[in-house]
Order: C-alpha cells, then structure tokens, then sequence
C-alpha cells in the first residue's frame, strides 16, 4: 500500500490554458466585426473572460498548417481567405476567415497584437503556442488551413510516410530530419517571436509527435536537441529585444522514454538549459489519468511540469484493438479535471495544462462554459481549491497511435478475469484532506459483484450496489451519451478516504468477469 500523504502537497502554479487556431477564434472573430463601433476594445471579452481566476498563462495557437498571424516565412490566413485555387482546384475560403480577415483590412487591428497585450495588462503570460507538426486533413485535394509548404514537402518527399502502427494520416507529417522543414520552422518561429511581445513560446509537438522516420533514424535525437538549441538562440535575441525573457515551453506526450524513442530527448534539454516547461499530456482521443509526474520531475529536475488535461475521455474497444477508442465518450467535467490536476500535483506538478478547452463569449450555450470551463480555471489552480472540492478519479487509458513502434500504451481496461484468478487495478488519487468521503464505481460487462472479491488498499469492500449511469453525472458536457454502453452495468459503494497517493483494487474472480469500467469519487 502506499505512504500516507499527510501534508497538502505545496502548489500555486495556476492554470495554463491553449486556445486552439480556429475552432473558436473563427466564430468570435466573425461576430465580434458585427458589432456596432467596432474598435480593438471590442476584442478584449476574448481574454478577459480568463483574468481574476487562476489561470497564469493564455497560450494563443497562432500557427498550424498554416499562420494566423501575418507572415513573410508561411502562409498566412489572410493569404488563404483570397485564394481562389488551391492545387490546381477552385476554392473559396473567405467564410471560413472573414472575421480576422476584416479585423486587419477593414479595421487595421490585428487579433492577436491586441490579445497578446490584453493578456499581460491582465495579469497572465503571454504564450504564442505552435503545432509544430500538424496533420489534420491530410487525404482531401484542398483543405483550409494548408499552406503552400505543404505541397511543397509533399513533391520533394519531404514527408514522413507510412510508419508501422501508426495511422494513414500521420504519413503526411513534416519530417525534421530534412534540414529545408527546420529551416522553415526556425524562420517562422524568429519572425514571429520578434514580431509579437509574449512571454513564452509553447512548441506543441503533441499535433504531432511523429517528426522523424523515427525507426530508421538513428540520429533524431541529436537533430531535434540541435533544433531546440537553435529556437533558444533565438528567443535569448528576442529576450533582450523585448526587455523580458522569452520562455521556451514544449508540450510532449505521457512517457519519457516514449518520447525519446520519437526524437525528444528532454533530459538532455533539462541538463542543458534549453527549455523553461515541459507540459506531459495525452493527444485528443481521451484524457489520460495516470500521467507519470513524478517521474518527469525526477528526470527534469530543472524544468518547471505541467499536468495535461484534454477535452474529453473515453473506453477502448477492447484489448486487442486499441488503435481507436470505443463510441462511449464524454466530455470532461471540472470534477473530472480536478481528479486528474490532484493526481498531478501530488506527484509534483508545478502547473496545469488545459487544452482544448476553450470559451467563446458569444456562445456561452446552455450554461455549458460555465459549468465546465469556468469552473475549471477557479478550481485547477491552486492546491486549497483543487482539495477541498469534489472531484473523479476515473481510470483511462493512452492512445495506442501515439506510442512509438515496440513500446507497450499504458491501458489497464477492460480486465478480463477467469475463474479462481486475480488481478489488481490501481488509479492515482494524492492528497484527500480529512473529513472526506470516497465510493467506487465499477463497471462491468461480463459478470458482477458475485462474480468477485474486491478489496480496496487491503480493506474489502462487499456493499456494492447497483447504480443509474445518470445518478453519477455521467449525463455531462458537450455529449449527451455516457462513457460506458448498454452492455456495462454500474455498481457503487463507500470505501475509506484515505490520502494515499496511489488506490490499489486487489480482486479475485470467483467466477468469469469482464470488468469495462472503474472511478473512485472523493467529495
């Protein structure tokens, strides 16, 4: 069983939150020109719905496939809106961008000048985040957020290609190993850190990991390590431009070693300096619980943690399956991102990343930012907030296509057990503060409570009931569906609150069980 955590875990790191390039910038943007006198003031609701909450920093996705920001290196949006053939084909992506479109040659605002000055007169940092790799859309002839670069790369074979046990659309990926894709993202990244007053520049390698013929490059390591090193180069000559220093922070993936099987070498970049943050986080198809924080702060002791929460979380098919996870899914819930942030900073987290978990003031709907968004970024921030609430600690898993070839996904369920054999689970809990109680759910889709023994940190627990999916919450977010499918069965029951870091689940099948689904409530 493990220690007991008898302190509150020291933590007032805040919340970062990522806003995404288009999702939610495209619509503010495209109502925000509607209205009357419209000035730069206009766009301040954007940023300001962040400050007086916990939230330090504001990382604005600036870049993609292509830039939202103006730009002489890539192609910008702006360049995109007036296209009228891409590849050979007739297009016409002016909706799609008519709001930032407006706002520069109507009105000579640029968004994102005004929101990076707003976030700092507003007490937050400054982040200029950038997919250094992404992918999305890859397979149609046109797509809107491509940049001429693409086709470029794609001519000259300067893609990654099909890679084993990873997706059709992930060979479109830019590969760092040709030293023109580097050049391109190093000229980018000057031109705009020198452009822009920010605080950090966030490289987000989590759209996508895979720079690199990575099984067949011996040297990816080395390369990207020479990458880095460059990009500090440049935000040292920004830093004494702008009078402050410009932070590097990068957003990887759950696993050290996983992530340096893909060409990311963090320790080496902790011992030399080269980066400020390194924030560990799943990729989209489902949060991941047990983010080894602990770890990363053992092996970049000089590098300041982030904790990653992602949008929404979901169950595998099965076992032998897990290229995709199952149709169940939802979206998280602030109690679900607080389970997650307690787990995070009892391990040592010194912040919390949000992403994809944005607001749009003009569509505030049903309430929904408001109990979900909101509540997040008053609660994820600081250790007394985060304990003292109610919050869900439920098992996930790590999607198996961002793991590199011959590495194991970290994914305990569904757990099947035969008769007269035994198994344990065990879920990431951290500091529970006196005076709490604490249930488990378990979920199954082949048996039930007779079929087994189960004992929670070596206390049995026999007082398991069955319970409606709804009565848990489950009914929450974006999504109207809950996690688990008509074939599971939920059951409840109390167990101890302890301050444990770890819950460990022994159970002994008496008879066949197919256990889909576990959560232990704290409140």
């Amino acid at each position: 069983m493990c220690e007991k955590i008898i302190n509150q875990p020291d933590f007032k790191g805040g919340v970062i939150i990522n806003v995404d390039i288009d999702s939610v910038t495209s619509p503010f943007l495209a109502e925000a020109i509607t209205e009357e006198n419209f000035s730069r003031e206009t766009l301040y609701p954007f940023i300001d719905q962040y400050a007086d909450t916990q939230v330090k920093a504001l990382s604005l996705n600036t870049f993609a496939q292509s830039s939202a920001t103006p730009s002489k290196v890539w192609t910008d949006l702006l360049t995109i809106h007036d296209w009228k053939e891409e590849n050979g084909i007739p297009v016409d992506y002016s909706d799609q961008y008519v709001g930032l479109y407006t706002c520069h040659k109507k009105f000579g605002v640029d968004p994102y000048r005004v929101w990076f000055e707003r976030t700092r007169e507003r007490g937050m940092e400054a982040w200029m985040s950038l997919r250094m790799n992404d992918c999305h859309e890859p397979r149609p002839k046109t797509f809107c957020g491509r940049s001429e670069f693409f086709y470029e790369a794609k001519k000259n074979g300067w893609m990654v290609g099909i890679l084993p046990g990873h997706g059709l659309h992930y060979h479109h990926c830019l590969d760092y190993a040709v030293p023109e894709v580097r050049k391109m993202m190093l000229d980018y990244i000057e031109e705009q850190v020198n452009e822009y007053n920010i605080d950090a520049i966030e490289l987000d390698f989590s759209r996508e990991s895979i720079c690199f013929k990575y099984t067949k490059c011996p040297e990816k390591c080395e390369i990207m390590t020479d990458f880095i090193r460059k990009i500090r180069e440049i935000t040292n000559k920004a830093s004494k431009k702008h009078g402050h220093k410009v932070k590097i922070a990068v957003r990887l993936f759950r696993d050290i070693d996983q992530c340096k099987a893909f060409g990311f070498d963090a320790e080496t970049w902790d011992k030399e300096g080269l980066v400020d943050h390194i924030t560990s986080t799943s990729r989209w198809w489902s949060c991941d619980n047990d983010i080894p924080i602990d770890v990363w702060k053992k092996r970049c002791p000089n590098t300041e943690i982030g904790g990653g929460i992602e949008v929404h979380y979901r169950q595998p098919f099965n076992k032998t399956d897990i290229s995709r996870p199952g149709k169940h899914n939802v979206s998280i819930t602030a109690d679900i991102g607080n389970g997650m942030a307690a787990a995070f900073v009892s391990e040592g987290a010194d912040i919390i990343n949000i992403y994809n978990n944005f607001i749009n003031p003009y569509e505030n709907v049903n309430g929904h930012w408001e109990r979900k968004t909101h509540s997040m970024i008053r609660r994820l921030g600081d250790a007394e907030t985060i304990y003292s609430t109610r919050r869900r600690h439920i098992i996930m898993f790590q999607e198996q296509e961002i793991v590199p070839y011959g590495f194991e996904a970290y994914h305990p369920l569904p757990l099947e057990i035969s008769r007269g054999h035994n198994d344990e689970l065990s879920l990431p809990i951290g500091y529970v503060p006196e005076g709490k109680r604490a249930s488990l759910v378990i979920g199954f889709s082949y048996g039930d409570p007779s079929s087994i023994e189960i004992a929670v940190n070596g206390k049995v627990c026999s007082s398991l009931s069955k319970c409606d999916v709804k009565t848990l919450a489950h009914y929450a977010g974006l999504f109207d569906n809950p996690m688990v499918g008509n074939d599971t069965t939920l059951y409840i029951g109390e167990i101890d609150a302890e301050s444990l870091m770890r819950y460990t689940l022994s159970i002994n099948a008496i008879d066949d069980v197919v256990i889909e689904y576990v959560e232990v409530n704290i409140e």
